[in-house]
């Protein structure tokens, strides 16, 4: 789970706010590992609905879904 949970960004802003907390100090890189993640998390996210929506779109599935949802 440890590997996962390195894979998200919010672990990092807990991280960085338990810090805050405690420390009475900001880390400012766990901040800068959160804002990557999530950047690249949302290009990830860009880049699979791009893919399965050209997919969709080329094989008839969205026209299809459409006219049925018609009648």
């Amino acid at each position: 789970m440890r590997f996962f949970s390195r894979l998200l960004p919010a672990s990092y802003v807990f991280e960085g706010m338990r810090a805050a907390i405690t420390r009475g100090k900001v880390s400012a890189e766990t901040l800068l590992w959160a804002g990557c993640l999530a950047v690249f998390d949302l290009v990830l996210a860009s880049w699979f609905f791009g893919r399965i929506y050209s997919y969709a779109v080329r094989t008839g599935l969205i026209a299809r879904y459409s006219a049925e949802t018609v009648t």
